[in-house]
């Protein structure tokens, strides 16, 4: 099926207008392409899933209409069908933070990432504010502009209301399997409890520490057995505290992420105070405000 969305969406012209152009990659479920609006020459993306399946491109097109005019949420372009496909049409934005990583020699500076740090903290506080959790938080989800330094948040695929409609904040519940990346995931997530703000903003501290060191801990950990893999990562996330598990980075990184795990289900994150955490860190080492990163 994954070579067949493949081939026929090569050829695909959405809508008379939008063509796809080349693959550049896949999300938490679904195809995405680079493609061109070819009455504007204007540069796009469109994302694409067999319509056969439960249609989680649907519920992802919603909540990009949810979050539309919001700063650092690509713009939804059009949802529909085409043949045997679902489709989306949204902004098309260039390199993920992995990607920069992995191009700054495997880890970033302290500088660059508390400025992308008070970016993404930004970014979610925004879609929180919007009654959405993202659910699956990692450095391939989060894009830079082609133009600019400008962070953006992508991939909604598993992203849900956390409020009901009538404003009530979602029940805790145990025994769920784990959603999202497991790598990122936070301590409750793997331990089966619904997930809610508090740990959008867990996995955030996971993603800082990670682009800092290159690595977490628990990245050594393999076993052929998904299921049995996600355990053995939450066990050895549980296995020591936080400064045991990152000795050598900046306390305020445990500040951070002691403060996340010890919010309840449904309490308000205080995102000021996590920014100021952050903002002190780069006062103290006496950085400049100029929007500079390592890849520039």
């Amino acid at each position: 099926m994954s070579e067949e969305i493949d081939k026929t969406s090569m050829t695909l012209v959405v809508e008379g207008k939008y063509r796809v152009t080349t693959k550049i990659g896949e999300g938490s479920f679904g195809k995405i392409f680079a493609g061109v609006n070819s009455l504007t020459d204007e540069e796009i993306a469109i994302k694409i899933e067999k319509s056969s399946e439960s249609s989680l491109l649907k519920n992802e097109a919603k909540i990009y209409k949810l979050l539309e005019e919001s700063p650092g949420i690509p713009r939804l372009r059009s949802y529909g069908k085409e043949g045997i496909f679902n489709y989306m049409v949204i902004d098309l934005l260039g390199k993920s933070l992995e990607d920069c990583r992995v191009e700054c020699g495997g880890c970033l500076s302290l500088k660059t990432v508390l400025g992308i740090g008070l970016q993404m903290l930004r970014r979610i506080e925004t879609v929180h504010e919007n009654g959405i959790i993202h659910r699956d938080i990692k450095p391939d989800n989060f894009l830079l502009k082609k133009d600019g330094n400008m962070l953006y948040l992508i991939d909604f695929g598993l992203a849900r209301r956390y409020l009901t409609k009538t404003g009530e904040h979602i029940k805790e519940d145990t025994g769920r399997k784990l959603t999202g990346t497991a790598r990122y995931a936070s301590i409750n997530v793997h331990l089966g409890i619904t997930p809610s703000r508090r740990d959008d903003l867990e996995s955030i501290g996971y993603v800082l520490v990670y682009l800092l060191k290159g690595r977490l801990p628990w990245q050594s950990i393999k076993c052929n057995d998904k299921d049995k893999r996600y355990n053995l990562i939450g066990e050895n996330k549980t296995s020591k505290n936080y400064w045991e598990h990152f000795p050598d980075v900046p306390g305020e990184f445990i500040l951070y992420l002691s403060y996340c795990k010890q919010l309840e289900h449904d309490e308000d994150p205080d995102y000021e105070y996590l920014r100021n955490i952050l903002s002190n860190l780069y006062k103290r080492h006496g950085y400049t405000v100029d929007n500079l990163y390592d890849w520039d």
